[in-house]
């Protein structure tokens, strides 16, 4: 991926990131007022991300996508919401507990 490639990508997560902010600044969950099938249909989408962002930790801050918890509060509220949803700890990918 070329640097333009790379900012380009980095540029229209960034536009999804703020708009996904702005809904669950708002409220608990994407829609309504319970867990559905938003929130778990995009909840993975967003940790795979954080996850990713921590492991590239230096090129996530430069392209302004990390801290995801600090440039997205919003968003890291909305996933520990999701985090404490009875069960989520059955789902959550058993390879991802070990030190990054």
């Amino acid at each position: 991926m070329t640097h333009d490639e790379l900012e380009e990508t980095a540029k229209a997560a960034q536009r999804e990131l703020k708009t996904l902010e702005e809904r669950v600044a708002g409220g608990s969950w994407l829609v309504g007022r319970a867990p559905s099938a938003a929130d778990v249909a995009l909840y993975p989408f967003v940790a795979t991300l954080q996850r990713a962002t921590t492991k590239a930790e230096t090129l996530a801050r430069e392209i302004g996508l990390h801290p995801l918890s600090e440039v997205y509060p919003s968003i890291r509220r909305w996933m520990g919401l999701v985090e404490a949803v009875p069960g989520y700890e059955r789902t959550y990918p058993p390879h991802w507990r070990a030190p990054l």
